[in-house]
């Protein structure tokens, strides 16, 4: 902005330089020259961007009618019509009213477009797909998904390899219990993030998936639909592995007899468990249950000791007690 305004105070002080003719011509271009400065001293010394664009509107209007005389002071007036509409944009932004930012961010363009202004134009397009973004996260925020869906729609329109705004939408078909198109959106963001070399991006697209398709094989589990569970877990495999996954693999496995299976995955859910000893409680437990079937009575006596604590106490105990009598 300060560069903004040492630029206005060396075009006033030239402009005075500008009224020194008689006779009609003289006073028009004294005319334009007075606009100009209105138009100057509102974002000088009010800060009012839209009433300065107006004043440098008329400026080029009354140029126009002056003709060449007045192509100076003109070309002064159309080079910071883009550029005041941009500043009420971003100061739209820093204010925190995004849809009214869109709108100054469109007409910055729709004004940089009509003065020949390429820079301001590209800037002014280029904020728009975040400003969608972010107005689609408030509206997601307050579970007013298809508003959402809108704007992010509106900001994959404006730029098509916006990873953040594909998952999103994924979001808000996982919300929606709506499988595929999730997925659909979740893996376009993860091939665009991919193409990008984003791989922090990549990894959180691929939790996503992984999360959502494990949540819904535990409800499974919990229906007793194991084949199902197992299908999902598989296909939530493809998207990288997770303590929480093997855990479910170890689970579906015990109660399909699969015991060799529940082991390595019980084993291999222990090796990425991050938490404590009562995250870690529920797969000793699942490993004591696959020694248990494959007649491992030591390990299996070993695996539910460390399954001794929270929701997993009680049925360990009995497991050591009262199935395999553990010394």
């Amino acid at each position: 902005m300060n560069v903004v305004k040492s630029t206005f105070v060396v075009m006033s002080a030239l402009l005075i330089s500008f009224c020194f003719s008689d006779g009609i011509q003289a006073q028009s271009r004294e005319d334009a020259i007075t606009k100009f400065n209105e138009g100057f001293a509102l974002f000088n010394e009010q800060g009012d961007f839209l009433a300065a664009i107006e004043k440098f509107k008329e400026t080029i209007v009354i140029a126009d009618e002056v003709g060449e005389e007045a192509n100076d002071i003109r070309e002064r007036a159309v080079g910071q019509i883009p550029r005041l509409a941009f500043m009420n944009a971003a100061q739209q932004v820093r204010e925190r009213n995004l849809q009214e930012a869109v709108d100054a961010f469109e007409e910055t363009a729709r004004l940089a477009q009509r003065y020949g202004d390429d820079q301001i134009l590209r800037r002014a397009r280029g904020n728009l797909p975040a400003l969608h973004l972010n107005i689609g996260n408030q509206y997601f925020r307050n579970e007013r998904n298809e508003e959402a869906l809108e704007h992010y729609r509106r900001a994959i329109e404006l730029n098509p390899s916006y990873v953040s705004a594909y998952y999103q939408k994924g979001l808000v078909f996982r919300r929606q219990n709506d499988i595929d198109r999730s997925l659909e959106n979740f893996d376009v963001s993860i091939d665009l993030a991919r193409e990008a070399g984003d791989e922090e991006n990549v990894e959180r697209s691929q939790r996503a998936v992984r999360e959502y398709l494990v949540f819904l094989a535990s409800e499974q589990i919990e229906e007793e639909y194991f084949n199902r569970a197992l299908d999902l877990l598989n296909r939530a495999a493809g998207y990288g592995e997770s303590a929480s996954l093997h855990y479910r693999f170890a689970e579906v496995y015990n109660n399909q007899r699969r015991y060799g299976d529940a082991r390595t995955s019980a084993e291999r859910a222990l090796e990425l468990e991050t938490g404590g000893r009562v995250d870690r409680a529920r797969i000793y437990f699942e490993l004591g249950l696959a020694h248990k079937g494959l007649d491992n009575t030591q390990a299996a006596c070993s695996a539910f000791r460390n399954a001794m604590i929270g929701d997993f106490r009680s049925p360990a105990e009995h497991e050591i007690e009262h199935e395999l009598n553990c010394n």
